[in-house]
C-alpha cells in the first residue's frame, strides 16, 4: 500500500528526483579517484571527462525539449532513466574489463546527454500537472528531492569505495531502473499534453521561441547568473583550500551544508516569497542579490566558518532562483512549447557551468593573492543579472503582464 504522501504526483516526481540524484552521485564524485588512482590515468587526461560531458548537457536539451513536446513527457522521462541504467551497466562490464579511457569518456558524454530527457520531461510533465500559481512550490520540492539525493549519494558511494567500481556502476543501474519503475507506475499520461501534442506542439517553431522576448530576457539575465552560480564547485574550492587553507575534509563538510540547507530552507524561502505576491523576475532579484553578497563575502573569508556562512548565503539565493526561475519560464510557454521552453532554460544553464569555471579560473590565476579583487569582480555579475531582472520587471509592469 502506497503512502499517501507519495500519491501525489508532484510529490512523486520529487522522490524519482532523489533516486536519479542518489543513483548519479553514488559514482560521480569517485569517478576521477577511479580512473586516476585506480586505473593509473594522469589528472590532465581524467579532466577531459568533464567537458566532455558538458557538452553533451548543452547539446541534448534541444533534442529532448522538441521530443518532450512531439512525443510526450512520460515517454521522455523513462527514457531519460532506462537509458540511464542501460549505459551504467555497460559501464560496469567496462570497469570489469578494464575499458580504455577513451571508451569511458565517450559513455559518459552519451550518459550525460540522456539524463537530460529525464529533467526535462519532468519539468514539461510538472508544468501540466500544476496551476501555475502553484508551481514555485512544486518545483521547490523537487529541488528538496534532488538535494537529499545528492546529500545521500556521496555518503553511500564513500562507504561502498573499498568494493569493486564495477560494482558501483550496478548500484547506479539498478536505482536508474527503480526511478523508472516508480515514475511509470504514478506518473501516467496526461490529458493536456495529448492536447498539445495533436496540434500546438507540431506548429510551434523554433523562431517563436527566439521571438519572445520575456523568455530571451529572463534566459539572458539568467546566464550572466549562472556563470557565477557555477564558481561554487569550481573556483571556491581551488581558493578555499589552497588561499583560506582549510582542509579538505572541512570543505567536505561545507559542501554538505550547501545540500542539508537547501532540505532545510527551500520550502520556507518560496513561502516567503509568495507571500508578497511577488513577480517572478522580482524574486530573481532578491535570489540574485543573496547570491552577489555570498560570493562577495567569500573576499573576507579567514577560515571555514566563514566560509560556512557565505555558502549559507548562497544557498538561500538557490533557494529563491532556482524554483522561481524554472516555474516562470514554465509559464511564459505557450500551449504545445512547454517543453522547448524548459529546454532552452537547461540549454543556457548547461552553457553557463561550462563556461563560468573557466572564466572564474582565469580571474584566480590574474589575482592569486587578491581575493577580494577576485570575489568583488565575479560578483559583478551578480548585480548584472539582478539589474537585468529588474528591467524586466518593470516593463512587465508597465505593460500590464502582471500574471507572473
Amino acid at each position: 500500500m502506497e503512502f499517501q504522501f507519495l500519491r501525489d504526483r508532484a510529490n512523486s516526481l520529487a522522490f524519482a528526483w532523489t533516486i536519479n540524484s542518489l543513483a548519479y552521485s553514488i559514482v560521480y564524485p569517485f569517478l576521477p579517484i577511479y580512473l586516476h588512482s585506480e586505473r593509473g590515468y594522469p589528472m590532465t587526461t581524467v579532466g577531459l571527462i568533464f567537458p566532455l560531458m558538458g557538452a553533451a548537457i548543452i547539446v541534448s536539451p534541444l533534442i529532448a525539449g522538441t521530443l518532450t513536446d512531439r512525443i510526450g513527457r512520460r515517454l521522455m522521462m523513462q527514457f531519460g532513466q532506462t537509458g540511464r541504467a542501460v549505459l551504467f551497466a555497460v559501464l560496469a562490464v567496462m570497469a570489469f574489463c578494464h575499458a580504455p579511457f577513451w571508451l569511458f569518456a565517450a559513455v559518459l558524454m552519451v550518459n550525460a546527454g540522456v539524463g537530460t530527457f529525464f529533467q526535462v520531461g519532468s519539468d514539461a510533465y510538472l508544468s501540466d500537472i500544476s496551476r501555475p500559481e502553484e508551481r514555485p512550490r512544486m518545483f521547490s520540492r523537487i529541488r528538496i528531492g534532488t538535494n537529499i539525493g545528492w546529500a545521500l549519494g556521496p555518503m553511500l558511494g564513500s562507504f561502498l569505495i573499498g568494493t569493486p567500481f564495477w560494482l558501483l556502476f550496478l548500484l547506479t543501474c539498478a536505482l536508474c531502473l527503480l526511478g523508472a519503475w516508480y515514475t511509470g507506475r504514478v506518473c501516467k499520461p496526461t490529458v493536456r499534453h495529448a492536447a498539445a501534442v495533436s496540434g500546438a506542439a507540431a506548429r510551434f517553431t523554433v523562431g517563436r521561441l527566439l521571438s519572445d522576448r520575456w523568455l530571451t530576457g529572463t534566459l539572458g539575465c539568467s546566464f550572466v547568473l549562472f556563470l557565477l552560480t557555477s564558481q561554487l564547485y569550481s573556483v571556491m574550492s581551488v581558493y578555499a583550500t589552497g588561499v583560506v587553507g582549510i582542509s579538505p575534509g572541512a570543505l567536505g563538510l561545507i559542501y554538505s551544508l550547501n545540500g542539508f540547507a537547501i532540505i532545510v530552507f527551500q520550502m520556507p524561502m518560496t513561502w516567503l516569497l509568495e507571500r508578497f505576491r511577488l513577480l517572478f523576475p522580482v524574486r530573481l532579484v532578491v535570489g540574485a542579490a543573496l547570491y552577489t553578497a555570498g560570493y562577495f563575502s567569500l573576499g573576507f573569508a579567514q577560515n571555514a566558518g566563514m566560509m560556512a556562512v557565505s555558502v549559507l548565503t548562497i544557498t538561500l539565493g538557490e533557494a529563491a532562483v532556482m524554483p522561481s526561475v524554472y516555474s516562470g519560464v514554465s509559464r511564459l510557454a505557450p500551449a504545445g512549447g512547454t517543453g522547448r521552453y524548459m529546454a532552452s532554460l537547461e540549454l543556457i544553464r548547461g552553457v553557463g557551468y561550462a563556461v563560468g569555471p573557466f572564466l572564474g579560473a582565469t580571474l584566480f590565476d590574474c589575482w592569486p593573492g587578491r581575493p577580494l579583487l577576485l570575489w568583488g569582480t565575479l560578483s559583478l555579475l551578480g548585480v548584472a543579472a539582478a539589474s537585468g531582472y529588474v528591467l524586466l520587471a518593470r516593463r512587465m509592469i508597465a505593460t500590464r503582464y502582471l500574471h507572473l
